[in-house]
C-alpha cells in the first residue's frame, strides 16, 4: 500500500492497526514513540497500540492514546463460542481503559453513531438497541434493578442529513444536562482491506470523528470537546472502492510480472470512479447479518464491562 491512493481519493484510515502497517510498510522500520503489545486467545488476537508522543501521532495520523484491536476471522459467523470469547475480550479491554476512573456509581452515556436507515452505517444504533439501559430505573423504579447495576443511558442521535443538527451539538447538550462520567461511542468504520470487514473491533480512548472513514468528517467527539473521558468502539463495515481497485491492480502486476505504474493505476481508477465524484464505498451483500452479529457482540461486551457480577441472562430485561 502507499499514501498516494489515500490522498488522491481522500480515503481516511480509521483503524490504528492499519495506519501502523501502512507507515511501517512505507519506511520499513518500527515507528518511534509507538508501542505494541500482542495477546493471542484461542480464537482471536488482541493488539494494543499506544501512541506516546506528538511526533508519533503525526506520523500515524492518529491522536496520542491507546488503540486496541480484536481480530477474529470467525467473527463474521454466528459461532456462540467465538461470540462469547470476543464479548469477554471487549469487556476486559473496556475495563483496562476505564478502571482508573469508573466506579460502581458512575453514570455512563452510550451513543450509537450512524444512520439506522443505511445498513452498513447502522451499527451504532443497533448496539444501543441491544444494550441494557438503566438510568431511568434508578429514579423511577429502583426495585426493578439488580444490585450493582450502575446508571446507563443511551441514544442514537442520527446523522446531520436527517436531523439538521451536528452530532457533536446533540451530544454536548446531553452531556451538559445528564452529566455522565463516561461516554462510550459506537460507530461503523471504513477498513483498508476486505479481510477486516466484520472481523475486527477497535477500542480507543481518543474519541472519534464521525464520517471520517467515508470522506465526510464531522466535528470530533472526544475528551477535549466534551470534558469527560470518551471511549470509541468501531467495527469495519465498508472499504473504499479506490483502495480495492488499487490493490487488485497491484496483485495483478505481481502475479503476471507486469510493471506496476502508480500514476497510470490512479488515473484508471479515477476514470472509473468519476461517475461517483471519485468516492465510492463497498460493503458485502450479507451486511445485514454482519451488523446484527457485530451489534450483539459489542453490546454484550459493553454490558459485561458496565454490569460486572450481574447474571448474563438478566441483561435482556433492561434493553432499550
Amino acid at each position: 500500500m502507499n499514501h498516494n491512493i489515500y490522498t488522491e481519493f481522500n480515503v481516511q484510515v480509521d483503524m490504528a492497526l492499519e495506519a501502523r502497517d501502512l507507515v511501517r510498510g512505507t519506511t520499513g522500520r518500527e515507528i518511534a514513540g509507538v508501542e505494541e503489545q500482542v495477546k493471542e486467545l484461542p480464537n482471536s488476537k488482541i493488539t494494543i497500540i499506544t501512541i506516546k508522543d506528538q511526533s508519533a501521532a503525526q506520523i500515524m495520523g492518529k491522536p496520542i492514546g491507546t488503540y486496541i484491536t480484536i481480530e477474529v476471522q470467525r467473527l463474521r459467523f454466528k459461532d456462540p463460542e467465538v461470540q462469547e470469547e470476543v464479548s469477554d475480550a471487549l469487556s476486559q479491554c473496556l475495563n483496562y481503559m476505564t478502571s482508573s476512573f469508573l466506579t460502581p456509581q458512575s453514570n455512563v452515556l452510550l451513543i450509537g453513531l450512524g444512520n439506522w436507515k443505511a445498513t452498513p452505517d447502522s451499527l451504532g444504533p443497533r448496539v444501543v438497541e441491544f444494550s441494557p439501559i438503566t438510568r431511568h430505573l434508578h429514579k423511577y423504579a429502583p426495585d426493578a434493578l439488580i444490585q450493582g447495576m450502575r446508571p446507563v443511558c443511551g441514544l442514537a442521535p442520527g446523522v446531520l442529513g436527517t436531523t439538521g443538527i451536528e452530532t457533536n451539538e446533540i451530544i454536548k447538550g446531553i452531556v451538559e444536562n445528564v452529566k455522565p462520567d463516561l461516554l462510550i461511542v459506537v460507530d461503523a468504520l471504513a477498513a483498508q482491506s476486505t479481510e477486516r470487514i466484520g472481523t475486527s473491533i477497535q477500542i480507543s480512548n481518543t474519541g472519534i470523528q464521525p464520517g471520517s472513514g467515508v470522506g465526510n468528517a464531522r466535528e470530533p467527539i472526544n475528551q477535549q470537546s466534551l470534558g469527560i473521558p470518551v471511549i470509541a468502539i468501531g467495527v469495519p463495515t465498508v472499504v473504499s472502492a479506490a483502495t480495492i481497485a488499487n490493490q487488485a491492480i497491484q496483485h495483478f502486476c505481481q502475479n503476471s510480472g507486469a510493471n506496476y505504474q502508480q500514476q497510470v493505476a490512479l488515473n484508471s481508477i479515477r476514470s472509473v470512479l468519476s461517475y461517483f465524484g471519485g468516492s465510492l464505498t463497498v460493503t458485502p451483500k450479507e451486511v445485514d447479518d454482519l451488523i446484527d452479529n457485530a451489534a450483539s457482540i459489542v453490546s454484550t461486551g459493553i454490558a459485561y464491562a458496565l454490569f460486572p457480577g450481574i447474571p448474563k441472562d438478566s441483561f435482556g430485561y433492561y434493553t432499550s
